[in-house]
């Protein structure tokens, strides 16, 4: 009987169990025919044929034929089988090193998260410190009176150079690179609470309930969030400004209307 725990040991380097049960029987009789190395490993007759074809592409077994079309089958030595798989282990080994050592070196990504701030006081000063930090360019969508809390820290902005963009509400005169929101029902409705959102470089964002409210903002830098509310921003603006230029056209044929209904009593 072969020992089961070698069958299993074999097992690690590659081989099936009935590769391993077979090249054990072979190494236990030598030179063989199939026939024999079936009855000594306990590999069934029907499987004995495509396993013993297995071990020859691989390597593991040799055979051959005799002029009256007999195969015989010899194990490879075991010093050598050994050896091949010591080889290939330890290349597999180095490789396998190499590259997980080059995952592991790689720049790693902080996990993203979102984070309370609270109060008045601190939400206008998270925001100030974020502006403050802007490289490149702020996104706000803003309510007075936050926006002018915070407008000598975005004029402040916009005169280093960075591009502030966005859109605000019940804001006179703002910034020229503003957009001025119109009021609809829903904005002023009793139970609607005014919010803001800040995006800092689309690295950085705080939003929430408008600062007066001494209530919670939140703040992260996950990129989903970013872009998401910048897009919302940027959507409203567009939306804004297409019923702009409607309201216009509108009062624009409404004067030439009047204007044709004079001529007509005039004239």
């Amino acid at each position: 009987m072969t020992d089961e725990s070698l069958i299993t040991k074999l097992q690690n380097f590659g081989l099936s169990q009935y590769e391993a049960k077979t090249y054990v029987a072979l190494l236990s009789i030598g030179k063989s025919n199939a026939y024999n190395v079936s009855k000594t490993s306990g590999v069934p007759r029907a499987r004995i044929y495509d396993t013993l074809e297995s071990l020859t592409t691989r390597g593991v077994v040799m055979f051959e034929e005799t002029s009256d079309g007999i195969k015989n089958y010899t194990a490879l030595p075991s010093a050598v089988f050994l050896e091949q798989a010591r080889e290939k282990w330890t290349t597999t080994y180095n490789d396998v090193e190499k590259e997980l050592k080059a995952v592991e070196s790689q720049d790693k990504k902080e996990d993203s998260y979102v984070s309370t701030v609270k109060g008045e006081k601190n939400i206008l000063a998270f925001c100030r410190n974020l502006i403050y930090g802007a490289k490149q360019k702020v996104i706000v969508s803003i309510w007075d009176p936050m926006y002018s809390e915070l407008l000598v820290d975005l004029q402040a902005c916009v005169d280093s150079g960075c591009s502030v963009r966005g859109i605000t509400f019940e804001v006179e005169n703002p910034l020229s690179t503003l957009d001025k929101h119109r009021i609809n029902k829903s904005h002023t409705s009793i139970d609607k609470k005014k919010w803001f959102i800040l995006s800092v470089d689309s690295k950085k964002l705080l939003y929430g309930h408008s600062s007066e409210y001494n209530s919670n903002a939140f703040y992260t830098d996950d990129p989903t969030h970013i872009y998401l509310l910048e897009d919302y921003i940027f959507h409203d603006v567009l939306v804004n400004r297409v019923i702009e230029k409607e309201n216009k056209q509108q009062e624009a044929n409404q004067m030439i209307s009047e204007i044709l209904s004079e001529m007509k009593v005039n004239f």
